[in-house]
């Protein structure tokens, strides 16, 4: 390997270059990576796949997510290289199955780099546009816009100049990630703050006048419509809960990535507590706003209810093909295009900056694959001027691109993202076994560890019980999933994904190590130790 290629996974840097982000940008990064803003999108979903559900009260669920924090947290200062769970699972089960766990997580996260950009020409532009024609009294020229606009050859343009910008922010490294990262909260912040000022300015009352004016449709008449199609117009406890360990769980899916950018991190244990842990405590307070003030300004059972009859189809739903997010439903309540645009950038830069990280981390778990000859050394070289890894991040912009167009041109393969969900936790399951095996499987690696990975709590290893826990969790999530699915709610496409993205990488390990095998190289000898400095 070139020595350019050994950066990334130096555990004390030389030159300054490899261990460039503090304890807080870890945290940050970590925070922007899941989509602070993306409460806005699930609660469209969630509560029609799981008809009952409290979006409030469901952010509760995402305590499960602590217990798999810790779990990589000890992972992370055991084992602090880039590379995140590939380099745990591959060290202590199998490099297969650290391989097909990680690309599960690279691709899935990879894809919501290029999805995500459809997500901002989809609602922060073609439904600012709508917006402002449906406050305006249907104007014309505001729906002329909005149809220009959500035509897919403009969906495919705007989305892969985003991309191509994305390259150019990883071109120049990891410090200027950092710094979107903390652009990215920035607007998040100010999203939730123009959210409660319109709450302040407007409220319910003036929104059930407004949607009634606006729409045609009585205010009171959306329960009545949903309640007639069979949905519940109470809350239940285990759709409550379903729905928070699936789509709000999801909204955590990227917060995990400080640990794959280790080798880069200063003061591994502390950075990867602060980002581990402080992530999620950020985004939870940020849903609480945002779910929240969705409720208290619209209604808790009436926002289920038209987002049940949207995602029906039912024939009272108001909007036609646009979707009820958060553009249309602040316009309808202010019947001010001033929120509107304010709301739709902060969406549009926050998402950006998700897209971007969420592409960014798992950059790193393709060098790792490369370092260890499990796809081609290329993936190793580093740009000199920015230590970046060039193929790898290139591998990372073209997948992006292929899952954008898939979702302007086919969405059916990408509907309500449920993929992601079951793939991620499918992998979880390898993570967790790693967990419950890690001490006796891995003896002198894990006795090697600094003390607070050989922790024990009533006797039994904290790394065992937090694996056996990940476990649980992961296999009930899955099978959350598998309940719509099951239901006819979900498409066939969820699991057709999952299992492409099982199966590539498998077929890829025995490709290599036949290859390898050919050079004299046994590819498994190197997986008995974690990369060198």
């Amino acid at each position: 390997m070139s020595q350019s290629g050994l950066g990334l996974f130096e555990q004390k840097t030389t030159g300054g270059v490899a261990r460039q982000i503090s304890p807080i940008d870890t945290m940050i990064y970590s925070a922007a990576n899941p989509g602070l803003m993306f409460a806005l999108v699930y609660i469209m979903w969630a509560p029609f796949l799981y008809p009952g559900a409290h979006m409030v009260w469901a952010i509760l669920a995402v305590s499960q997510m602590f217990v798999i924090a810790g779990l990589y947290w000890l992972f992370s200062v055991s084992m602090p290289r880039s590379g995140g769970e590939y380099i745990y699972i591959s060290r202590i089960l199998h490099p297969a199955l650290g391989l097909m766990a990680s690309f599960m997580i690279t691709f899935t996260s990879i894809s919501w780099t290029g999805i995500l950009l459809n997500w901002i020409v989809k609602w922060s532009i073609v439904e600012f546009f709508y917006s402002i024609a449906l406050i305006n009294g249907n104007d014309a020229k505001w729906l002329g816009l909005a149809e220009l606009f959500d035509k897919n050859y403009m969906h495919a343009i705007i989305g892969t100049a985003l991309l191509l910008f994305i390259y150019f922010i990883y071109y120049k490294g990891t410090k200027w990630m950092v710094k979107l990262a903390y652009f990215t909260l920035s607007a998040t912040l100010l999203g939730a703050v123009v959210f409660i000022i319109a709450n302040l300015v407007s409220g319910q009352g003036i929104f059930a006048t407004n949607f009634t004016e606006l729409t045609g449709v009585a205010y009171d008449d959306v329960i009545k419509f949903a309640q007639a199609d069979g949905y519940p117009t109470k809350f239940l406890f285990g759709a409550t809960v379903m729905a928070g360990s699936t789509y709000i769980i999801l909204n955590t899916l990227g917060s995990t990535f400080g640990a794959n950018l280790a080798g880069e991190v200063r003061n591994v244990q502390k950075s990867q507590l602060m980002a581990l842990f402080g992530s999620l405590v950020i985004l939870m307070v940020l849903w609480a706003i945002f779910y929240g003030m969705t409720y208290v300004n619209f209604g808790n059972i009436w926002s289920n209810s038209l987002y049940h009859l949207y995602n029906t189809g039912h024939e009272a739903y108001p909007f036609g093909s646009y979707d009820p997010f958060i553009t249309i439903m602040i316009g309808i309540m202010t019947k001010n295009p001033i929120f509107v645009f304010l709301i739709a950038i902060c969406f549009a830069v926050a998402t950006f900056g998700s897209a971007a990280g969420l592409g960014f981390g798992p950059s790193r778990n393709i060098v790792a694959w490369s370092f260890d000859r499990l796809i081609p050394r290329k993936f190793t070289e580093l740009n000199k001027k920015t230590n970046s890894p060039i193929y790898a991040l290139r591998t990372v912009i073209i997948g992006a691109w292929l899952f954008l167009m898939l979702d302007i041109f086919v969405p059916s393969w990408t509907a309500n993202i449920a993929y992601t969900i079951f793939t991620w936790f499918l992998a979880w399951i390898f993570l967790g076994i790693s967990g419950i095996l890690f001490s006796t499987r891995k003896k002198v690696l894990f006795n090697s560890s600094p003390p607070v990975v050989k922790a024990k709590f009533l006797g039994i290893h904290v790394v065992t019980i937090l694996g056996w826990l990940t476990l649980a969790i992961s296999v009930s999530i899955c099978y959350y999933l598998l309940i719509p699915f099951f239901r006819g709610d979900l498409p066939f496409t969820m699991i057709v994904v999952s299992l492409l993205l099982m199966c590539i990488p498998l077929i890829t390990y025995f490709v290599m190590k036949r290859v390898n095998a050919k050079k004299g190289i046994d590819i498994d000898i190197q997986f008995q130790e974690i990369p060198s400095d």
